[in-house]
């Protein structure tokens, strides 16, 4: 019977373990607010709850990279800033030449957030100003890791052959 119960506990174990997980639209695309150019946010996520954003920014209608931009990507939470990666820098933005960035984040809390690319302006000095944003929806939430589903069918079953040797 003791060997019964340290079974069923460490089957427990992996479904007492809940990892966080990110979620949000694979390739999610939008144009600016003012229509300048197209923002494509492609994302990665991991189950400690960090990712990794790809940004391009790409000529309006077309995949064709867009060179040269000014601008800070954000995080925002309930429409509090809680990261930008030109304050990141010590800067106020950052400018981009090749059309594509990468921005690793890990986030601290579950709940909905919004990645938010401003675009403050296009070209080389002299810049054309913009100021316009794309911004993009996310949540991060709690989630069973992906084997927490076999060990809650093993506990189950574990405790349906312990009751039916304890009814005998």
């Amino acid at each position: 019977m003791a060997s019964s119960i340290f079974l069923v506990a460490l089957l427990l174990i992996p479904v007492f373990s809940i990892a966080t997980i990110a979620y949000a639209q694979d390739g999610m695309r939008k144009t600016t607010s003012k229509g300048t150019l197209d923002i494509l946010l492609e994302q990665t996520w991991k189950e400690n709850s960090s990712a990794t954003f790809n940004v391009s920014f790409l000529n309006p209608g077309t995949d064709t990279l867009h060179e040269h931009q000014d601008y800070d990507f954000r995080i925002l939470k309930d429409g509090t800033e809680v990261f930008s990666t030109a304050k990141q820098t010590g800067q106020s933005l950052i400018h981009n030449a090749a059309g594509t960035i990468t921005v690793p984040y890990t986030f601290q809390e579950n709940g909905d957030y919004t990645i938010q690319v401003y675009l403050a302006g296009t070209g080389i000095v002299p810049t054309i100003p913009t100021d316009e944003e794309a911004t993009f929806p996310i949540t991060v939430t709690p989630e069973f890791p992906a084997g927490a589903i076999g060990a809650v069918a093993a506990v189950v079953t574990g405790v349906l052959i312990l009751a039916r040797r304890f009814k005998r």
